[in-house]
């Protein structure tokens, strides 16, 4: 189950329920004590056969369903994996959407409920909160803003793993997409299409992850034997639409790219945009790819070339290993790099005529 909150506060919507059976009213009917009908459900040996059959019995009549706070009461924990997320929500939805799904298979198997939780961006101390709480047994930090926080959770002995992002620190688990040969593979995909100026949409806020790419674009030109133009390589945000200028920069220059690599599936939709604004075409005048594997890439025209991230892998992993710690806090670090894979379509092709 995945459930949805923001770090405004929870919407409550008002409903009617039927009350449900109690050990009391098991107890009542059978005219024994409480403590004799707990110790029958829990299989304590102090109860006689007679009677274990008879509250049995009774439980499946009252249609009697435990409570599941007690149990969580009784544990010491909640059952709840938080997805913490402070950047936003609008600009990672699609990237979401790939990770949901295999996080709240992994997280049913396991009897646990994921709860995305979002707040306002540049909030790490909501997220300390949050988790200092007692809400979350654990939580999945997918964010480009919560260094702060990360000593503290290890401090605290508190159970946590790393979506998306590589840490130096040993104590820190994550999982990560490989993030250096998909970004080699992209950029060697296009010089094997005979492009030499290829322009990169960087970006920096993401710390390592758009080092790592940026180093693996500069690898697989010097490998190549070509020299990096700095005039070609260009920043972009966090933020909707932030591919659009500095495309438009690009296109500006007097010797342009024959080829545009985006950071994110996202910026190079962008890309594509402000080509076909003005009148290029993709890919004979300019080719297109970008990186991570959204479905959005396939609803472009022409389809975008991506490299796609194992999204589902990710999900299932980040919550096998928070799940690990909630139950072992002692359990090692695990840092895990997934492999990532080229898909070629309609919008790279050989450098074209101008």
């Amino acid at each position: 189950m995945l459930l949805i909150e923001t770090g405004f506060g929870k919407d409550i919507w008002p409903f009617f329920p039927t009350m449900p059976t109690t050990i009391n009213a098991i107890a009542k009917r059978l005219n024994i004590s409480k403590s004799t009908v707990s110790k029958a459900l829990n299989g304590r040996a102090d109860v006689s056969a007679e009677t274990r059959t008879l509250v049995m019995q009774t439980v499946a009549e009252m249609d009697y369903q435990p409570s599941a706070a007690a149990r969580q009461l009784s544990l010491g924990r909640t059952e709840k994996i938080g997805l913490f997320l402070n950047t936003s929500i609008e600009y990672t939805i699609e990237y979401l959407i790939g990770i949901i799904p295999g996080a709240v298979r992994q997280a049913s198997s396991v009897g646990k409920t994921l709860v995305l939780h979002t707040t306002p961006e540049h909030a790490p101390e909501a997220l300390l909160r949050a988790c200092r709480s007692g809400e979350f047994d654990g939580v999945i930090l997918f964010s480009s803003r919560f260094d702060d926080i990360v000593e503290q959770l290890i401090k605290d002995d508190y159970p946590f793993v790393v979506m998306g992002r590589a840490f130096a620190d040993p104590r820190v688990s994550y999982v990560v997409p490989d993030d250096y040969d998909g970004a080699y593979q992209a950029t060697q995909h296009l010089i094997r299409l005979g492009h030499r100026r290829i322009a990169f949409l960087t970006r920096p806020e993401l710390g390592i992850v758009s080092q790592t790419r940026l180093h693996a674009y500069l690898d697989a030109l010097a490998d190549a034997n070509i020299e990096a133009d700095t005039n070609l390589i260009v920043e972009t945000q966090i933020i909707p639409e932030s591919g659009v200028e500095p495309t438009r920069r690009l296109l500006a220059l007097s010797d342009r790219p024959t080829a545009i690599y985006a950071f994110h599936d996202m910026v190079a939709v962008d890309v594509l945009r402000v080509l076909q604004e003005q009148g290029l075409r993709v890919p004979a005048d300019i080719s297109v790819i970008g990186f991570d594997g959204l479905r959005i890439t396939q609803m472009t025209t022409p389809r975008l070339t991506t490299v796609q991230q194992p999204f589902e892998r990710i999900g299932q992993r980040v919550v096998e290993i928070v799940a690990a710690q909630i139950e072992d806090r002692k359990s090692a670090p695990v840092r895990e790099m997934l492999p990532v894979e080229l898909v070629v379509r309609e919008s790279t092709g050989p450098v074209g005529s101008r």
